[in-house]
């Protein structure tokens, strides 16, 4: 298999990110990458599907990855994933593995499924500022990616579902696989979580995720984990806080004491980002330095910031996430970028474990011993194929009203030389509307 031959099965196949944005991986494969990095990290706390991957199809991703450095013509593939985490592996396919695909263990840190984190963690390599990874040689992939990798080159299958933790303030806590499309306020009830009252559900881990519109979000290509919080936990309310709220209280109590900056991840790697000058110019309103806004084209949105800089109990993190996604609305770049040439010296010492997060965010109740997965059989009525599920341009539908269609058929697809990909309906049905944002497919 050559690589143009590569990336039209990924494409057709509509493979992305299974985690973060949504990057379509067909656009990742490309001529150039010498290290293939896999982000096992299970970055936020309270995500497992990578854990359940990792278990019981580890031969599959291996296999994969051979394929990849062959394709690529890359020197090697190295699987991060924290120490904390190896039993999961299964010893004899880890002794089988030839020189190019390797295995490295790296600390249980936040965030270490950061790409820029992960990058330097495995390869010892720092993306310079406002790039990519593909800028030192390096492809960065999730692990259910290449599993999704996997199911399409071996099976010929699309992506039509995804794995997703079920946990928070439950019972237990669970790894299911939902048909894409398919109502969040659905795939919970048919779970046995039928009564949220009083109760919060945020899509992604607590750091990074984002609170659902039971009404309306659907599962998606990046759906990874639902976590069911009560509504007066601080993780929700952090999320519930306007903007508008959030720079008042920081115009009020922010003391300008830099420690937002001195726990930045990214701060630390050598990157130039000062969190707090972003922090003084957004809510002062007074633009004296440019720079102190441009910089936060550099900020992930880990929220280490906020949750354990900040000892005002302020919210960095949105307002710099804020005004990130104001410049890029207004399609502003930084042009200053450089290449840091060493990571800060006091990294070391502001590493931020992975139980200490937990215990900041007051979580450790929801910790659970394990993750069960349950094969739950989804059948919804309907399902909402949404056309923009990933970073790039929307998909264009490409079936219409009666048409009738069967699991793994296109629906809706970006032209190949465009940043998109391409989306399949996920159950055996009838198109029963195609509006703005989904193909809507009824059943049979």
């Amino acid at each position: 298999m050559n690589l143009t031959e590569l990336q039209q099965i990924v494409y057709e196949a509509g493979i992305v990110g299974a985690g973060g944005a949504g990057f379509p991986t067909h656009k990742k494969l490309a001529a150039g990458v010498k290290q293939i990095v896999v982000n096992a990290a299970e970055c936020e706390p309270l995500m497992m599907v990578d854990h359940h991957i990792l278990e019981h199809h580890l031969e599959e991703l291996t296999d994969t990855l051979q394929l990849l450095v062959d394709t690529l013509g890359a020197d090697e593939a190295v699987i991060g994933i924290k120490g904390k985490n190896m039993h999961l592996l299964d010893e004899k396919i880890v002794k089988k593995l030839t020189g190019k695909v390797k295995i490295k263990e790296i600390p249980d840190i936040y965030p270490a499924g950061d790409e820029v984190v992960l990058t330097y963690e495995t390869t010892g390599k720092i993306i310079p500022e406002g790039s990519i990874p593909i800028m030192v040689g390096v492809m960065v992939i999730n692990v259910e990616t290449v599993h999704n990798i996997y199911k399409a080159v071996n099976k010929k299958q699309p992506v039509v579902d995804k794995y997703i933790t079920i946990g928070g303030d439950t019972k237990e806590d669970i790894t299911v696989k939902a048909p894409v499309g398919m109502k969040i306020s659905e795939v919970l009830a048919k779970c046995g979580y039928t009564d949220l009252k009083n109760k919060a559900v945020i899509n992604g881990g607590p750091m990074m995720g984002k609170l659902v519109d039971l009404e309306n979000d659907v599962v998606t290509k990046t759906t990874k984990g639902l976590l069911i919080f009560p509504e007066t936990h601080k993780v929700v309310q952090m999320k519930r806080a306007s903007v508008g709220v959030t720079l008042r209280r920081a115009s009020a109590a922010c003391c300008q004491c830099s420690m937002c900056s001195d726990v930045c991840p990214r701060n630390l790697l050598g990157y130039d980002i000062k969190v707090h000058k972003t922090v003084r110019a957004a809510s002062s309103g007074a633009v004296k330095d440019t720079e102190s806004f441009l910089q936060s084209a550099l900020c992930c949105g880990c929220g280490v910031c906020t949750v354990m800089g900040c000892q005002q109990g302020l919210n960095p993190q949105a307002i710099s996430m804020g005004v990130k996604g104001e410049l890029a609305k207004n399609r502003i770049r930084r042009p200053n970028n450089k290449a840091p040439e060493a990571v800060r010296p006091e990294r070391a010492s502001r590493l931020v474990s992975s139980a200490r997060l937990i215990d900041r965010l007051g979580i450790r109740k929801y910790v659970k011993p394990h993750v069960e997965r349950r094969n739950v059989v989804f059948e919804p009525e309907k399902v909402y194929i949404p056309f923009s599920q990933h970073v790039g341009a929307p998909a264009k539908p490409t079936v219409n009203v009666g048409d009738k269609v069967k699991t793994g058929k296109i629906v809706a697809q970006t032209p190949a030389d465009a940043l998109g990909t391409t989306m399949h309906a996920s159950v055996n049905g009838v198109v029963s509307a195609v509006t703005e944002r989904f193909v809507v497919i009824d059943r049979v």
